[in-house]
């Protein structure tokens, strides 16, 4: 790559050892206001992206894990090998989008902190929920200065969130809380268990969720070992969803009773969700 490419604002190319085969990945830390550690936050190009073309523009989706994206070095669980699904994508289908993670930090307490709806679930009570001040970072910080450096179309309908177990439960929460920004939410494996039914019921309702807010949904759940903790409230969000007005074009539901909890599932079902985000488009 060209010199003059491998710094792009604040963020840096990755040099490092890799397990990542298409695309570009840039990298940067970042203050956020709730840690007090810096963050990494990071970007991966497709193959098709154009220094020398700024009249091209691609869709953009937001990641919590950002870590666990393209490079299974960076995690200790395995990666989403995103750049593999989205070579196919583009291969195939000719769609083709960027990809922009928010590393989460290794303790599992203060993820799932940052990751949880600013609401404290009965099955974790000791939990200090601040999903509401991670999601406004992606929105008022990140999501600028990506559109500001890179070749995005910034517009709600190609701007998208997306993420699996407390980072599924974020994903929904994040196009609930910022309407106006999401225009597709990628909920894998949502963490919605750790809240009884019926709060989780009075929740909905207080989200205010409508067709009208024109955003999809792709849900997605496997059914092996400690997975099957997570269908009954997902498929029940998707019942909700249809029986307020969604129908099978804004949102959708996928179970596989043969997977397990892991990054290898969610990368499964990553291009379908992808394809159901962008391929009317």
């Amino acid at each position: 790559m060209e010199e003059k490419h491998k710094q792009i604002g604040i963020f840096t190319i990755d040099e490092s050892d890799t397990t990542m085969l298409y695309g570009s990945y840039y990298q940067t830390l970042m203050d956020v206001p709730f840690a007090d550690e810096k963050r990494a936050v990071r970007v991966w190009l497709p193959s098709d992206y154009d220094f020398d073309d700024k009249d091209k523009r691609f869709p953009v989706i937001y990641f919590s894990d950002g870590q666990n994206l393209v490079n299974k070095y960076l995690t200790a669980f395995g990666d989403w090998h995103l750049d593999r699904v989205a070579q196919s994508l583009l291969d195939n289908n000719k769609i083709s989008f960027i990809a922009v993670g928010v590393d989460s930090p290794r303790d599992d307490v203060k993820r799932s902190d940052e990751l949880n709806p600013p609401y404290i679930p009965e099955r974790a009570k000791k939990m200090h929920p601040i999903g509401d001040q991670f999601v406004d970072f992606i929105c008022d910080t990140v999501k600028p200065m990506v559109d500001e450096l890179f070749y995005t179309k910034k517009e709600k309908e190609y701007t998208a969130i997306g993420g699996s177990s407390m980072g599924g439960i974020m994903a929904f929460y994040a196009a609930t809380r910022r309407k106006e920004i999401f225009g597709f939410s990628l909920v894998f494996s949502p963490a919605f268990f750790l809240y009884k039914k019926k709060r989780w019921q009075a929740l909905l309702e207080e989200f205010n969720i409508s067709p009208s807010d024109e955003i999809k949904y792709f849900f997605y759940v496997g059914g092996k070992q400690f997975e099957r903790l997570f269908k009954n409230l997902t498929k029940y969000t998707y019942n909700y969803l249809l029986s307020i007005g969604f129908d099978e074009e804004n949102t959708k539901f996928i179970y596989d009773k043969k997977m397990k909890h892991h990054e290898d599932a969610w990368s499964t079902y990553l291009g379908d969700a992808v394809k159901f985000w962008l391929e009317t488009k």
